[in-house]
């Protein structure tokens, strides 16, 4: 811990190391990675405690330090009981652990967090978009109306809706008294990180247990993510539409004319043939405009809403969020046509008019399976997870308590093949070729970018696409398989990519490999002038929707008769 003088207060938090049951060695170095990161946690609130004292009233170590603390430390508890749950029994009854109070004597100590299941159900759905107003005239916190927007409530489900419905009331009426006996605290973010954005937080994992209910009887429920932002009304200046990533994150600047360039400019790569495995099993799994999308990233940040910092587009497995386990998504239906295909295939939306501008859905999705460049491919297990490219390639990773696209592999894990088979139903052009070299930037970043017309063109920055050709994006997954593990503490040392001439490395196994392409029929080709640019990538605040930080995943769940049909249709040269 950070060391203090004698007479001042520290921040002391629970044991979780203490409370862990014996971890099963798959999962030691990722409970290692957030058992550290619960220490940094520590020390990082101890630091602010020092810097900022003698700031705000009464409550603001509770409100600006000790609270977000516990935020912080749930999810990455969650973090470890998954990734054992993964592979042993989950741990039950870590939750208490989060909470941390200021110790030698201090007053600040942060309560017990409320359990939403301790609540009795109210007789009818009340609205949640009800306030309750501060004593003074001054501002109020107003929030989206959630029980307005939900469907026909099955009778199953209808106890845990209204006690969720119930607990978002709470949750405003509790965020309006902070606002109250906060006036005058921090600086002039400190509403929106010690009040707006926990609430927001709160919302998201409440109207998701929601969701959950209705989904395991009916429909789940569609379009709910957006309720959970709330704002500072009666013209207040906090009002937000994105909760910043932390209390210190400072915004990239925006893409420019410098991010883009013209695809006939770039130039051409000879494609790699694959002659040991060359067929190819294409799934047809549609595309989202259905509307599954949630900025959750399962894979990367598991438990945690809104983990993956920028809204993802999804097809395939209906279900997937945060809180998706092998065993949901097993059980969940598909958009694929072969339903025993239930894998979740996901990626950034594109925006236009502006980094929260609207989302522009691609008009056509490939799935593609495809073979290895020197050897026969074997089956790929259930439940693998699968990452291509870097979320966070401007920041370099981003802050230390945020789950990310780690980096693991280099640079010239790059694939070098982008061959021409294709789909019937496809463009013939479809991504024929790689470039040779990988953005200078981040050894994780892969160029992804071409136009249709030019697919043996791949680009790390936005193509403006001539007359005729379409915007696409193309994503090829790692396909080298360490034969053992489902995932890995970065998400990418279980699976990597071939060597520059297509082999795996020694020690890992050839799957088939994923690639996903995209063809987008609604996005301008307008020239770019300065920061006024035709489309972006959605990212987090600090990546300002960089080209580099395209990325995708994908978590396999084929039947074994499947993936064995995909595994014989590769082998044998056919096309299916």
């Amino acid at each position: 811990m950070v060391n203090l003088s004698a007479s001042a207060d520290t921040i002391t938090c629970p044991n979780v190391a203490d409370k862990l049951p014996d971890i099963p060695a798959q999962a030691q170095a990722e409970v290692d990675r957030n058992l550290k990161l619960l220490q940094t946690q520590i020390d990082e609130a101890n630091k602010r405690l020092i810097t900022s004292a003698g700031e705000g009233g009464p409550n603001f170590v509770q409100n600006a330090i000790l609270g977000p603390l516990a935020d912080k430390r749930t999810a990455t508890i969650n973090r470890i009981a998954t990734a054992i749950g993964r592979v042993a029994d989950r741990p039950t009854g870590l939750d208490g652990l989060a909470t941390c109070k200021l110790g030698n004597g201090g007053s600040a100590t942060a309560p017990a967090t409320q359990d939403p299941e301790a609540s009795e159900p109210p007789t009818s759905p009340p609205s949640d978009n009800a306030t309750t107003p501060p004593a003074t005239g001054g501002n109020k916190i107003t929030c989206p109306d959630v029980a307005g927007k939900l469907p026909d409530i099955p009778a199953q489900a209808q106890a845990e809706v209204d006690r969720n419905l119930k607990l978002l009331q709470t949750q405003i009426d509790e965020a309006n008294k902070r606002l109250i006996t906060s006036a005058g605290e921090g600086g002039p973010n400190f509403v929106q990180n010690a009040i707006l954005g926990p609430l927001a937080d709160k919302r998201t994992a409440t109207i998701n247990r929601i969701a959950t209910a209705i989904g395991r009887v009916a429909d789940r429920p569609t379009g709910l993510d957006g309720l959970a932002t709330c704002k500072l009304g009666n013209g207040g200046s906090a009002a937000t539409s994105k909760p910043s990533a932390s209390a210190s994150s400072t915004a990239a600047s925006g893409p420019t004319a410098d991010d883009f360039v013209d695809i006939q400019s770039v130039d051409p790569v000879q494609q790699q043939h694959r002659t040991a495995s060359s067929g190819t099993f294409v799934s047809r799994c549609g595309t989202p405009q259905e509307g599954h999308a949630n900025s959750d990233n399962v894979i990367t940040a598991p438990g945690v809403a809104k983990g993956g910092r920028q809204q993802n587009d999804y097809v395939g497995n209906v279900s997937t969020d945060a809180f998706s386990t092998n065993e949901s998504l097993a059980a969940s239906d598909t958009t694929c046509r072969i339903r025993a295909d239930r894998s979740t295939y996901f990626w950034p939306v594109l925006r236009v008019g502006g980094a929260d501008g609207n989302a522009v859905r691609p008009s056509l999705v490939q799935l593609q399976f495809r073979g290895n460049a020197m050897s026969k491919v074997t089956a790929a297990p259930q439940f693998l997870r699968l990452i291509t490219g870097d979320a966070q390639a401007v920041s370099g990773g981003g802050p230390s308590d945020t789950a990310s696209d780690a980096p693991s592999d280099t640079a010239g894990d790059v694939p070098t093949d982008l061959p021409t088979d294709t789909a019937s139903h496809m463009a013939s052009d479809t991504a024929s070729a790689a470039p040779s070299d990988a953005p200078g930037d981040a050894a994780n970043a892969r160029p992804t970018w071409s136009c249709t017309g030019f697919a043996n063109r791949l680009t790390d920055k936005y193509p403006l696409c001539p007359s005729g050709s379409k915007l696409m994006r193309v994503f090829d997954m790692p396909s080298c398989w360490d034969g053992q593990n489902l995932d890995s503490a970065d998400h990418r040392t279980h699976v990597v990519f071939p060597d520059e001439n297509g082999a795996c490395p020694a020690d890992t196994q050839a799957v088939p490999q994923l690639r996903v392409t995209l063809v987008y029929d609604d996005v301008s080709n307008t020239q770019p002038d300065g920061t006024n640019v035709p489309f972006m990538v959605d990212s987090a605040p600090s990546e300002g929707n960089s080209p580099n930080t395209d990325h995708a995943g994908a978590i396999e769940v084929m039947s074994k008769q499947l993936m064995n049909n995909v595994v014989r249709c590769i082998n044998s040269g056919r096309r299916c």
